[in-house]
């Protein structure tokens, strides 16, 4: 290894979204890996003739059944642990014990067995094994601190002795599951420590233990504090100890990853905890205690370190050896001192990472002379700007219709070149250039997607057609003189052209595979549109959306009878789509309300069509958490009553939404099955946007209403809230009307005495949505709805 002077280790990911040139400038205490060098730190020369395939738990066939309500065939893991036969010499066939969702509070001992999987059957979050042991947890001389690891003449249960998952056992794989230790999760700044604990010592508590060879890991989750995974090897240093973690989460605060096992981490997240600790002290990530005799510690690619929010930047190193056994400056090169080793390449690491630390007996970090450490990196990028472990989020289990059909997890699984922090709209573009391929756009900036590239916002007379003139338009298609048949000639033509240019700046259409989220207060859009058309796989969060603005409606002479100017762009538009959430957003008109345009040809010019409109065989959606404020036609499900190929789709969820000054369409459904549940609504009389309706139930539409709250200005009835538009199916449960029970389907009925109202949506949401008291609405959705929320 060699002190670096020109790496794309510490580059920044820059203004224009891709890695910066690197200076040429020596970096202290950051040794990099030559290419040379890089080629012999890989995955198969840390596992060597070990191969792992990836798991897959979906074709596996369970040997036993966990479920905490005696519906399988254990109540506890422990039990079906213990059920396992014994390790053999030979070969044994692997055993699949399958865990039901559920908390699982034990310590759990796992030794010597036959080789065997443990999993979860959905997300990793279902299923949680938990303790909360601690280091200087105290117990009598000759009372077992572990079952797997006894302990008996200590005092306290020491670090191995809190583990909540001790696995001492080869061939060993663990999928879709939690693991966690909750001993620390009281205390907050260094304050609520429990009896002999504090910042100095005691609180290690570990969630998995292991120490064995072989053992596999996918879509684990490892929660914790300090010393949450400890990753170790047989205490005469000569077996191996390989373990290989795969899309794993690991958070904790101090060392938080260590051990002197053979440790592959791939295409995982790695989050730094913040709360526990005194204000102003850091922590470490890794600790690695390799034996001075292996040539291999950690690995840790492709990978995200990230922190949860209060973790100050440049706080956390990125480990320290664990010279373990070493009084402080007693550390000398010997075959019997560990000098841990690790390797870190291809991550993305946030702002809240420092250099390398001195190891645990305070030898200076150095990568040369007599007490070297064996630590290095190579090709690594770091971000400029704080980006939340959150932003990474899937959508949760029984969170809408978009946690069907095997959930919605965006861009969850970019690799590290392919998170990208825009501030400019040449930036949007290069990360949307990137295509179908996972990639998570974080939003630091508000962009207006009017604008040129120098900044200056784009106006009607920048996109319009030389041959386009408004004034000749509205004398040309006069109905009066034009009749009612739609325009056509070489002032449409124009129009069209002119239109054309204005989509061609301000439509940004979202690929695949893609999460866009905002991490600056004012993240967003302004000027312009999503559009999802014909993708899967997207997730919008914590984003503004404002002002999709058209020079150049359409003007329709027979819409609603009299005609009328129809806009085309929404702020966020679905167009055959499927896989879609979008939460904790704002949407809006921005500074150009509608009312406030000029009248031609009889009618207010529309400058704005949707805020959020979901079309043509879109499916799985949910949107959650949002605002919709100031517009007139908000939400539109089905886009008309002709689409008869939308039957079967169109299943959105909308949740915890506050729609507050919009006119209509909150939302406006055809033929899908939408499930509006827990949302407030405030309707008021006056202003721009009066209020007009709600629901609306549209030709085969099945919309299931439940517990949302209505609150409105005098005058308005709750007669107003559902509207009958071909439709004839609506079912509430639970809705309140300014404080009082109010069911809208019977409102339906009132109003449509010729009409038959079917109070029955006709189904039933698949998944699991905690469904709030309608009473509560008000407060949970003001609360938490909208930017800013999510941390």
């Amino acid at each position: 290894m060699r002190r670096a002077v020109v790496t794309a280790s510490l580059v920044l990911m820059g203004l224009s979204g891709e890695a910066a040139v690197a200076s040429t400038a020596p970096i202290p205490d950051r040794p990099q890996l030559s290419d040379a060098q890089a080629a012999t730190a890989t995955v198969a020369a840390y596992l060597g003739d070990w191969q792992p395939a990836p798991l897959d738990p979906s074709l596996w066939t369970p040997t036993f059944v966990v479920a905490a309500d005696g519906s399988g065939t254990h109540r506890t893991v422990q039990a079906a642990i213990d059920a396992l036969p014994a390790r053999a010499a030979g070969t044994a066939p692997r055993a699949y014990v399958l865990v039901k969702p559920g908390i699982y509070r034990e310590p759990l001992c796992i030794q010597d067995k036959a080789p065997f999987a443990l999993y979860g059957a959905g997300d990793p979050s279902e299923v949680v094994i938990l303790e909360g042991r601690y280091n200087a947890l105290p117990k009598a001389k000759g009372e077992v601190a572990h079952r797997c690891m006894p302990l008996l003449d200590a005092e306290t249960h020491g670090t191995p002795g809190s583990a909540s998952v001790m696995l001492f056992s080869d061939d060993v794989q663990l999928a879709r599951l939690t693991i966690a230790n909750d001993a620390m999760d009281r205390v907050r700044d260094g304050q609520a420590y429990p009896a002999g604990v504090g910042e100095s010592g005691g609180a290690q508590a570990v969630a998995l233990m292991t120490r064995g060879d072989r053992i596999q890991l996918e879509q684990v989750r490892l929660i914790g504090h300090q010393d949450t995974f400890y990753a170790e090897r047989e205490n005469d240093g000569t077996h191996e100890a390989r373990v290989l973690a795969r899309r794993t989460e690991i958070r904790g605060d101090v060392d938080f990853i260590f051990g002197g096992a053979t440790l592959v981490i791939d295409d995982s997240l790695i989050v730094s905890r913040a709360g526990r600790r005194v204000p102003g002290h850091g922590g470490h990530v890794i600790a690695p205690s390799t034996p001075n005799a292996l040539a291999r510690g950690f690995l840790i690619q492709d990978s995200r370190w990230l922190a949860e929010p209060g973790v100050a930047p440049a706080s956390i190193s990125l480990g320290r050896a664990w010279d373990r056994g070493v009084a402080r400056g007693g550390w000398r090169a010997s075959p019997t001192i560990p000098n841990g080793q690790a390797v870190l390449r291809g991550n993305l690491f946030g702002p809240h990472l420092a250099p390398w630390s001195a190891s645990t007996s305070r030898r200076p970090f150095s990568a040369t002379g007599d007490a070297a450490n064996r630590m290095a990196e190579y090709r690594n990028l770091a971000l400029p700007v704080a980006l939340p472990a959150v932003a990474f989020d899937a959508i949760a289990s029984g969170n809408g219709w978009a946690s069907m059909n095997g959930g919605t997890i965006g861009g969850a699984k970019a690799r590290p070149d392919a998170v990208r922090v825009v501030r400019t709209r040449a930036e949007l573009d290069a990360a949307i250039a990137l295509g179908d391929t996972p990639k998570l756009i974080a939003v630091a900036a508000r962009i207006d997607l009017a604008a040129e590239a120098a900044g200056r916002r784009l106006g009607m007379d920048d996109f319009r057609d030389p041959a386009f003139d408004f004034d000749a338009f509205v004398r040309q298609y006069d109905p009066a003189t034009w009749g009612r048949r739609e325009p056509s000639g070489p002032l449409e033509d124009a129009r069209r052209r002119s239109a054309k240019r204005q989509a061609a700046q301000v439509v940004v259409k979202v690929p695949s595979n893609t999460t866009i989220v905002g991490v600056t207060p004012d993240a967003g859009f302004d000027g312009g549109s999503l559009m999802l058309d014909k993708v899967s796989q997207v997730v919008l969060r914590n984003l503004r959306f404002s002002d999709a603005y058209d020079f150049f409606p359409a003007w329709d002479p027979n819409d609603n009878g009299h005609g009328e100017w129809n806009s085309e762009y929404d702020t966020v538009s679905l167009r055959e789509a499927t896989q879609v959430w979008i939460d904790h957003c704002a949407f809006d008109d921005g500074e150009r309300p509608d009312p406030r345009e000029p009248v031609a040809l009889g009618q207010r010019l529309q400058r704005h069509d949707g805020l959020l409109d979901i079309t043509r065989r879109s499916d799985f959606i949910t949107v959650s958490w949002n605002v919709f404020r100031r517009h007139d036609k908000t939400m539109l499900i089905g886009g008309g009553d002709g689409h008869r190929d939308d039957r079967g789709h169109l299943r959105v969820t909308l949740h915890h939404n506050l729609w507050e000054q919009v006119k209509e369409r909150t939302p406006r459904v055809r033929y899908g099955q939408v499930h509006v549940a827990n949302n407030l609504y405030v309707a008021t009389a006056d202003g721009d946007y009066p209020y007009g309706y709600s629901i609306g139930v549209g030709i085969e539409s099945q919309v299931l209403s439940e517990a949302n709250a209505w609150e409105t200005a005098s005058g308005i009835g709750p007669e107003r809230v559902a509207r009958l538009l071909k439709g004839d199916r609506l079912s509430d449960r639970g809705s309140s009307f300014n404080g009082a029970p109010f069911d809208p389907a019977r409102s339906l009925r009132v109003a449509n005495p010729d009409k038959a109202v079917v109070d029955d949506a006709g189904w039933t949401p698949p998944y699991r949505l905690p469904i709030g008291v309608a009473r509560d609405v008000a407060a949970q959705v003001r609360a938490g709805a909208g930017t800013g929320r999510l941390w």
